[in-house]
């Protein structure tokens, strides 16, 4: 992949998924544009992704299939780079279907990914998910 690579803003991101702003939907649709065609790589911050998530539940008040499916369609695009992609894929369908805060399933892929499973948290509610053993102690 040829080109410069950019760091992404929330902004963009946002301008380019709910088109609320048809100025910055073009210029954000356009840099999309230029990505695919393999003219720049746009670098997302984990952060970043999170901000993104937050604002489309909290403030937009889209639903967490619609956030999941249009962010997962932006994460497999080959000039889209975030740190640790995979793992936020997986949250992204966690959070889609069974896990109501982005944090909570970003931290369930990261157990599922990295610590066979094993999870510690207070949140009951993680205990269901599948893969996951929720600990909410350790032993000295």
């Amino acid at each position: 992949m040829a080109g410069d690579v950019l760091a992404i803003d929330a902004n963009v991101i946002l301008r380019y998924l709910v088109r609320d702003d048809e100025a910055l939907w073009a210029k954000a649709d356009a840099a999309m544009r230029r990505m695919d065609r393999g003219e720049i790589v746009l670098d997302c911050d984990p952060v970043i992704l999170g901000e993104v998530v937050w604002t489309l539940t909290s403030f937009y008040k889209l639903p967490r299939k619609d956030i999941a499916s249009a962010l997962s369609e932006l994460l497999s695009a080959e000039g889209f780079r975030v740190f640790g992609k995979d793992r936020y894929v997986r949250a992204l369908q966690l959070y889609s279907t069974c896990i109501p805060h982005f944090a909570d399933a970003c931290a369930c892929a990261a157990a599922i990914e990295d610590c066979e499973g094993r999870l510690l948290s207070f949140d009951r509610g993680l205990s269901k998910v599948a893969g996951v053993s929720r600990r909410e102690e350790l032993k000295d």
